[in-house]
């Protein structure tokens, strides 16, 4: 089974300023919301922890890993979507312009294109040995990625993605059950 889990809260989160490969840490909010999910899947039986190399997913890991003291293993595979020049700027000042450029085409803004994260996140997947018990914990973008990828594995089509998951809302500290074999995937809920 595959446990996947957002990092916990940063200030960036908190002002709605657009976060990528940022490197931001947590908040004490994000700090309470890692204890909370770490107290949570105490009881599993887990063999791996893989992370993104970002601060905000390492710090939210090391919390949770405090239950098993595995080798953490860290992995740049796994990282937000890179937003580029909007990084840092508040959500709500961005106009639907700048948003239609950032879909379509994202290069203009110095911004890495959604395919770029499902090859990341499909390359990822791939070399994960599905009989083991994984905590994958990551970032929104690259969750929202990690959801359509279990739908429809090889194949990327940015209108099915843009359609169904671009604008799933995946809350901080949000924990998820992820049964690949059977293309499912649930939040679990807390």
């Amino acid at each position: 089974m595959i446990y996947l889990i957002r990092h916990g809260q940063t200030d960036w989160n908190l002002e709605k300023k657009t976060q990528g490969h940022t490197d931001i840490s947590l908040n004490q909010n994000g700090k309470e919301q890692a204890k909370l999910v770490s107290k949570i899947i105490s009881n599993y039986k887990i063999d791996r922890i893989y992370s993104s190399d970002l601060l905000r997913a390492k710090e939210t890991t090391e919390i949770i890993n405090e239950n098993f003291g595995l080798e953490i293993i860290l992995d740049n595979r796994l990282r937000e979507i890179n937003y580029g020049d909007l990084e840092g700027i508040p959500r709500p000042t961005l106009t639907q312009d700048v948003w239609d450029i950032f879909n379509n085409n994202p290069e203009k803004l110095n911004a890495e294109p959604i395919i770029n994260v499902y090859n990341r996140i499909k390359s990822f997947f791939d070399e994960l040995d599905y009989d083991k018990n994984i905590i994958i914990v990551t970032h929104g973008g690259a969750l929202r990625t990690i959801m359509y990828y279990i739908s429809n594995r090889d194949n990327f089509d940015k209108k099915i993605y843009d359609e169904k998951y671009r604008d799933t809302k995946i809350n901080n500290g949000a924990f998820f059950e992820c049964d690949i074999l059977n293309n499912s995937i649930k939040e679990i809920e807390f």
